[in-house]
């Protein structure tokens, strides 16, 4: 239940995104990011916090941990950022909104920075996701479950991570289940110049790089999401995987079109009165714990 001030502030918000329009840019992202900060939850996690804690020996291989209850699950969070920007924080309010959101909710998070192109190409990425969940398994509480949250070009990373032959076994015994939020997957249609900067534009390499072309290696259970005013173009590679992966594992993954959003917005509003995206990723985090024991 909304009280009167929040649904105020969610009509506000809801209305703003609504006149930018199923657009992005640098620019729409600075607006959006206007839109949420005098939204932006001030309510801090009262449990621990490591910040740049390393995970390898590059500047960029830097995790954030935000701690929460003895035995709780642990969320890692992979930003977007278009292949070639982005980081785990990009003001004094996001992404930390992410850490005390969900550590207040009984879920630990491991916020990640990982390389970019176009000096780290494919899979520099989906190697430091690798990186950091070794770091995690031999620095976090034995049988901790870890849930992977991938956002746009997070998402794509993440995707190599559960699809490609190089890593699937590994997340296969990690992991216990993932979030992937308005991501890209199928590196044969059109790439923007930061997509075509990480990936290449070899036809035959791209083929292979493809996560959509990769399915039947998934083996864990995934959240699938986009929202209402993603650009077409990406909300199209969402439902693309969703339809791929019903045709090989026969059976529909969860797919969620999150009403009122845009393509960044929903991660800003983590925390914020706009609740539906905390506690739709809440849901599933926990469900995904409760299902089969993870190596």
């Amino acid at each position: 239940m909304q009280t009167p001030h929040e649904n105020l502030a969610t009509s506000s918000l809801l209305k703003g995104i609504s006149d930018i329009g199923p657009r992005f840019s640098e620019d729409i992202l600075k607006q959006t990011i206007r839109l949420y900060e005098p939204y932006g939850s001030k309510s801090i996690s009262p449990h621990k916090i490591e910040l740049d804690v390393s995970y390898g020996e590059h500047p960029r291989q830097v995790l954030d941990l935000y701690e929460s209850d003895e035995g709780a699950p642990l969320l890692l969070f992979v930003h977007g950022g278009g292949f070639v920007a982005g980081g785990k924080k990009i003001n004094e309010l996001f992404y930390s909104n992410v850490g005390h959101y969900f550590a207040r909710h009984g879920v630990a998070v491991a916020m990640m920075n990982y390389r970019l192109a176009p000096e780290f190409t494919w899979p520099s990425a989906a190697n430091d996701i690798v990186r950091c969940l070794d770091w995690l398994k031999n620095h976090r509480p034995k049988n901790q479950k870890l849930i992977v949250v991938g956002q746009s070009a997070g998402a794509a990373h993440v995707a190599t991570y559960l699809t490609d032959n190089l890593f699937f076994e590994h997340a296969g015994q990690h992991v216990a289940g993932a979030v992937l939020m308005s991501g890209f997957y199928n590196t044969l249609s059109p790439m923007s110049p930061g997509a075509k900067s990480y990936f290449g534009d070899d036809a035959v390499l791209l083929e292979q790089r493809s996560p959509i072309l990769k399915v039947a290696n998934l083996k864990i259970p995934v959240l699938l999401t986009l929202a209402q005013f993603d650009p077409p173009g990406i909300a199209l590679q969402t439902l693309a995987l969703a339809s791929q992966i019903t045709q090989i594992q026969q059976a529909a993954p969860p797919l969620n079109c999150l009403a009122g959003h845009n393509h960044v917005s929903t991660v800003l509003s983590i925390g914020s009165p706009q609740k539906e995206v905390g506690e739709l990723l809440i849901k599933y985090v926990r469900y995904f714990s409760q299902l089969g024991s993870v190596q």
